[in-house]
């Protein structure tokens, strides 16, 4: 359901989006799967991840003190794959399925799930993509939100909360790139 202007942290009522929704263990596996192959630039961020646990391993296994091996880089392989292989198993796991409250204001994004609340500013998000069944909001600490199409009244809400991200996000980059020029 989208309720505007709703949250008590949004200094910009006219421009804020709330919404809420829940999402079960099911969905946020599927959603999960369906990003890495939906989003070259999620999965180019999972894969980071996986590539970095494989180096640490690789590197802590030769103790700086020598080349490393083959069963080392096998071994640091297997837990890149691992990690893969982890991720899906974890959301499952430890994903939060209460009902959510999530806020899109110029400031970023606020949520709040019970007395658990969090904030990310555009500055910190990396992926935003969207599918026919959710969006999908990725910071840059790996965090990510998959937000159901049904969370919206219809297609119009939906593109709107879309257009609004990709301003503010936008908005975020040009400030940072003529950041860049001033120096």
């Amino acid at each position: 359901m989208a309720l505007r202007g709703a949250a008590p942290f949004c200094f910009h009522r006219e421009t804020c989006m709330t919404i809420q929704y829940a999402l079960t263990r099911t969905e946020m596996v599927r959603s999960f799967l369906r990003s890495l192959t939906g989003s070259r630039r999620f999965l180019a961020t999972v894969s980071i991840y996986a590539v970095s646990i494989g180096i640490l391993v690789c590197v802590f296994r030769t103790g700086f003190s020598r080349m490393p091996t083959t069963q080392d880089v096998v071994i640091g392989l297997a837990w890149m794959v691992g990690f893969f292989a982890f991720l899906p198993v974890m959301l499952f796991l430890f994903g939060k399925t209460s009902l959510r409250t999530l806020t899109i204001s110029p400031e970023g994004i606020t949520t709040q799930i019970g007395s658990l609340k969090g904030e990310v500013p555009w500055k910190k998000v990396r992926v935003v993509t969207s599918t026919s069944e959710h969006v999908l909001v990725v910071g840059t600490t790996g965090n990510a939100f998959f937000i159901p199409v049904r969370a919206f009244k219809g297609a119009e809400d939906l593109d709107r909360f879309l257009a609004q991200i990709a301003e503010w996000c936008n908005a975020v980059l040009e400030e940072r790139d003529s950041g860049r020029r001033l120096e």
